[in-house]
């Protein structure tokens, strides 16, 4: 894989803290999706913050993979999945989620691309690697941030998110103040109905 220079990075205290931790647990959102023996990808996984709890929630008969342009963070990841014992079930790569050509396809239930799309320039590469490693039954959880400038290629504006969404089936979409989100599959090419929302 190549390193994606141009890439956002955001420092590991800012995605990983007590803060976030007591008003955002990452199990309540990831234990809709995620069960014993899943096969999880987690895109822009940081410092860990989602990816150590997804192999909590898969546990030893399952696997996660995570992907990170940021070496620094990668590393973080490995050791922290050391330190819990799950060094066999989590594989970090440090790399783009645009070249994560490791994941074998139709392999994973469910992929994780928080944040993503909206720190990065290669959105179609991204995408396609998604639907790609998606199994025909799996889902995967998309969300961006709606501010960034309209001159930055890695900003998704409204109009390219509704183009992204497109490329899949949409089974619930939603957004606040500043984040845009949808949990798509690729088992159709028009858009579903919405199901159980994630918070």
């Amino acid at each position: 894989m190549t390193e994606a220079p141009d890439d956002r990075k955001l420092p590991h205290f800012a995605t990983d803290n007590l803060v976030r931790r007591i008003f955002s647990p990452p199990k309540r959102l990831l234990s809709k999706y995620v069960s014993s023996g899943s096969s999880v990808a987690d895109l822009g996984c940081g410092p860990g913050y989602f990816t150590i709890p997804m192999a909590e929630l898969t546990g030893p008969g399952g696997k996660v993979y995570a992907v990170d342009f940021d070496a620094g963070a990668v590393e973080e990841v490995a050791r922290k999945a050391g330190a819990r014992g799950f060094d066999r079930v989590v594989e970090a790569r440090a790399g783009s989620a645009a070249e994560a050509d490791f994941i074998p396809d139709g392999s994973v239930d469910f992929v994780f691309a928080h944040g993503l799309l909206c720190c990065m320039k290669d959105h179609s590469g991204a995408l396609s690697q998604i639907r790609r490693m998606l199994k025909k039954d799996g889902l995967a959880y998309l969300s961006v941030t709606k501010f960034g400038r309209k001159k930055d290629p890695r900003t998704v504006t409204a109009e390219e998110w509704e183009c992204m969404l497109k490329g899949f089936r949409v089974r619930g979409s939603g957004g606040g103040l500043l984040t845009r989100w949808a949990l798509v599959s690729c088992d159709g090419e028009s858009q579903g109905t919405e199901l159980e929302t994630p918070t």
